[in-house]
């Protein structure tokens, strides 16, 4: 096992110094290659960028004598490769290194990590026990052809069609969790995409995510025009055995932002024993002139539960969530401020409010930019519901991360 480690962290150095000596080649290249064109042929057409970062995760559930700590060492190679004018291959490959409590005390946590599967099998395991778990990914791998207004991408990529910042039930191809803040870069599928844009914002859209697993089978369209000012799209396709059609909006009232996404389901086999599913989400934001930040969103599910048993369960779940598990709660209100202090120091606060089982997730969050590379980053994650009307923590999590961007 240590001859793995040795070698997994030798390639994660190697790969770091190479992105910052080709990344430079590569600005050298474009502005010299009238003078060097065969020798740089290849690397001017190159595009690499990543990062590495450490997150320390501290864990307190209630009704447990001791406390428990879990780390994840991450690192991110992000390749753009222009074959010509119009063909693009990106392939973007995801590192990580697990050790600690979670994965000595849950059994399945190697097979929630490795959950960005589709079709093909692009991921793998070189050390998988009990104390250490090694998993890399090619969670985007892609070809793309551009000519005017056609787009076309085969390949595992991300379908993005939320517009919400927190929730979006329009996000039918690959949903996220909220409370999965250090994947950035969001899940993608393995999918052929078509677009076609036309005027202002608008164009028309049609996808298909292929699977071996039927219920992950999606195809779907999408129509997107502008209308006064707001972006509307219109969506209807197949997801698993399921009947999708949905409405989403951006735009602004005055100087706020105003969006919204609408989402029906029903299973298309037994339509009368069928049950439907409604999810709609709307939210406004507003920026003042002094950084002041507020943003505001709620979620209604037709289908959610009161005390939902699985939902911390799912909140942690490092996998990919089904759009329809957004949020296992019926009502969910959201609430965010933030400040920048300082133009390296940002902090903000975010709460999610579930009115029927008096419950409440508070996430603080406090940046600081150490340099232009660089960030520090401290995160709470407190889950907290009501006894007797009194409020206690059920479970307090803090994150210390390290993030390096080259």
């Amino acid at each position: 096992m240590r001859g793995w480690v040795t070698i997994w962290f030798f390639i994660l150095w190697l790969s770091t110094c190479n992105a910052l000596a080709q990344t430079d080649s590569i600005s050298i290249a474009s502005d010299t290659v009238t003078q060097n064109k065969p020798r740089n042929a290849i690397l001017q057409n190159l595009q690499l960028k990543g990062y590495v970062k450490q997150l320390q995760t501290f864990i307190l559930v209630r009704g447990l004598d001791s406390l428990l700590t879990d780390n994840l060492l991450h690192n991110r190679l992000n390749f753009n490769y222009s074959l010509d004018t119009t063909l693009n291959l990106v392939v973007e490959v995801r590192n990580r290194v697990f050790y600690g409590d979670l994965l000595r005390q849950v059994p399945i946590y190697p097979q929630l990590i490795d959950s960005g599967n589709d079709v093909w099998d692009l991921s793998a395991m070189p050390v998988k026990n009990r104390s250490l778990l090694v998993h890399t990914m090619l969670d985007r791998a892609y070809l793309e052809y551009t000519k005017k207004q056609l787009e076309v991408r085969l390949g595992r990529q991300r379908i993005n069609w939320g517009l919400n910042l927190v929730w979006n039930p329009n996000d039918i191809f690959n949903a996220y969790s909220y409370f999965d803040f250090d994947y950035e870069e969001r899940p993608g599928s393995d999918a052929l995409r078509v677009r076609y844009f036309s005027g202002y914002a608008g164009g028309v859209e049609i996808a298909a995510r292929l699977s071996t697993d039927p219920e992950k089978r999606t195809i779907a369209g999408l129509y997107k025009f502008n209308r006064k000012e707001y972006d509307i799209q219109l969506l209807g396709g197949v997801v698993g055995r399921e009947a999708v059609i949905g409405l989403g909006w951006a735009g602004s009232i005055q100087d706020a932002g105003f969006k919204g996404e609408f989402t029906y389901s029903r299973p298309y086999t037994n339509p009368l024993d069928a049950k439907g599913q409604l999810l709609a989400s709307v939210s406004g934001d507003y920026s003042f002139a002094s950084s002041f930040y507020l943003h505001g969103s709620v979620l209604y599910n037709s289908l959610g539960e009161k005390n939902p048993s699985a939902f911390l369960f799912q909140a942690f779940r490092p996998g990919r969530l089904s759009v329809k598990e957004l949020s296992p709660y019926k009502y969910n209100v959201f609430g965010q401020v933030s400040y920048t202090f300082h133009p390296l120091l940002v902090g903000g606060l975010s709460t999610i409010y579930f009115p029927e089982d008096q419950a409440f997730f508070l996430n603080p969050v406090l940046t600081y930019s150490a340099f232009p590379n660089l960030d520090l980053d401290a995160i709470g994650q407190l889950f907290m519901d009501s006894e007797q009307g009194e409020f206690k923590a059920t479970t307090k999590v803090i994150y210390a991360r390290v993030k390096w961007s080259f």
